[in-house]
């Protein structure tokens, strides 16, 4: 089997690393077809099958993914855009300065990855302002359930190649709020890329025939970094508000000492995760942030189709 990897393309054509080189690739078939349920049936990450036609390369199948980020191609309507796939690393970029960090956002996509299986490392940037008292009862919270916690200052190269270690020979992709730095972090890991990525994104902003597909940028390192206007406002996409609780980790981890079998953390008798959250156990500001979630997931839960199976 001829195998390549889509670096990025829309509609009919697309960019892919094929026998280390990039070269162009067309659909045919049945791929050429968006379904009832799928916006874009390619993305940038997927594997794919390549059949050689003579006069073009052809992307006859895209093959199992690994993971996959997600959101509703349109808000209110029922129809799945796949942005990225197969990804190794996803670096959810904060700060403690202009702005601020957002533990809201953090614990939505923390969530969302964790049902993907995606391994997603929390990068601090702007330490060189000084960190609050909250903000390392913040880091030390995250720190405590599990999680990787890398505090950088592009500013002052602190905690730079802590970053672009993970990114060598991977595919990562950066997810954070404008004005965290995150431009200013590539630039510092691949000055290439960071010139890329940053025209990229300046054309994007220009007319309105412009694609919002995501797009991988090859490294100097052997990686690659995934970039898209959109990514930072991607969807909880086929996530249930009755399964969060298993994407928070420890909150998982108590759910067997609760009372009741199917009981949700919000507020049954017997919970032994809402007992853990008012003892200081477990962060409070993750408890208080699931339930949001869990609000928001329930909510809107007629807005995504049924699970895949």
């Amino acid at each position: 089997m001829k195998k390549a990897r889509v670096l990025y393309g829309n509609g009919n054509e697309y960019t892919i690393l094929y026998e280390d080189k990039e070269t162009s690739a067309f659909l045919r078939g049945k791929l050429l077809h968006t379904t009832k349920r799928s916006h874009h049936p390619v993305c940038p990450g997927d594997l794919v099958r390549i059949e050689d036609e003579g006069s073009e390369l052809v992307i006859a199948e895209v093959l199992p993914r690994s993971n996959k980020i997600s959101r509703p191609a349109n808000y209110g309507i029922r129809k799945e855009q796949v942005i990225a796939a197969n990804i190794d690393h996803l670096f959810l970029i904060t700060s403690v300065y202009s702005p601020r960090l957002n533990t809201g956002f953090l614990d939505r996509i923390l969530a969302y990855s964790n049902m993907q299986q995606i391994n997603t490392v929390i990068v601090v940037n702007k330490t060189d302002y000084g960190i609050s008292d909250e903000e390392y009862e913040y880091i030390d919270g995250y720190r405590s359930v599990g999680y990787e916690v890398i505090e950088i200052s592009v500013k002052e190269g602190k905690g730079i190649e802590a970053v672009e270690r993970l990114t060598e020979g991977n595919i990562s992709a950066f997810v954070g709020n404008s004005g965290v730095g995150k431009s200013s972090l590539l630039n510092a890991i691949d000055p290439d890329i960071g010139q890329k990525v940053n025209a990229t994104s300046a054309y994007s902003l220009k007319g309105k025939h412009t694609t919002k597909q995501a797009r991988l940028f090859g490294l100097s390192n052997g990686g690659y970094i995934l970039d898209t206007p959109g990514i930072r406002e991607f969807g909880m996409w086929n996530m249930d508000f009755e399964e969060l609780k298993n994407f928070f980790p420890e909150i998982y981890r108590l759910s067997p000492k609760c009372r009741y079998r199917n009981c949700l953390h919000t507020d049954e008798p017997g919970c032994a995760v809402i007992e853990a959250a008012e003892n200081g156990e477990i962060p409070l500001f993750r408890y208080e942030n699931y339930l949001k979630i869990f609000e928001t997931l329930y909510e809107n839960r007629h807005l995504y189709f049924t699970k895949d199976k």
